[in-house]
């Protein structure tokens, strides 16, 4: 469990059931973070099961009531211990749309990327947004991410219709970030 001011970062639970299930049956969250569409309580039941197997898979939940806010998350980016894959995470989340705007998100990406960079000893963290999710992209920004490129998965299948931007922190920006934010 990792915890801040005003948040804590802790493993999903059973209970946080209808909570996904909202989310995934709500197209903000489709739209702005490839949130899963979950039909019924069952599949938001079958959902949780998949983060509870993930060890860096965490509920974003509220210090002062309990409640469940979002999600973050560290992904493996591949097993290629050669080319240095162990040691480098892709980095997802989500946040409550009525919890936008107060920093929480800030707040819970912060505790991660520490973790990431002093826990995990990663070399970096990439993270993808949809084009169109200009929140997130200042968020990364903020936080000394950097942009990298752009993928049109539309050129890969058929399947899909959508471009991402991604964005690479290295410790190194990390530590530069935090001296500056200090400073301020």
């Amino acid at each position: 469990m990792l915890e801040s001011k005003r948040i804590i970062l802790r493993k999903i639970e059973t209970n946080d059931a209808p909570t996904l299930l909202k989310w995934g049956q709500d197209s903000v969250y489709h739209k702005s973070a490839g949130y899963q569409y979950l039909e019924d309580l069952s599949a938001a039941q079958k959902s949780i099961g998949q983060y509870r197997e993930r060890p860096y898979s965490y509920g974003i939940v509220l210090k002062e009531s309990g409640r469940l806010i979002g999600l973050v998350e560290l992904y493996e980016r591949g097993l290629d211990e050669y080319n240095g894959l162990l040691m480098t995470k892709d980095l997802g989340f989500l946040l409550d749309k009525n919890y936008w705007h107060r920093g929480l998100m800030t707040e819970a990406l912060q505790l991660i990327i520490n973790f990431a960079f002093e826990k995990l000893h990663q070399n970096q963290i990439w993270a993808g947004t949809f084009v169109s999710n200009e929140n997130s992209q200042r968020l990364l920004k903020k936080l000394g991410f950097r942009y990298v490129y752009t993928t049109d998965y539309s050129m890969d299948s058929s399947l899909f219709n959508y471009q991402e931007k991604y964005y690479l922190l290295t410790p190194q920006d990390w530590h530069d970030i935090m001296q500056i934010n200090m400073k301020s």
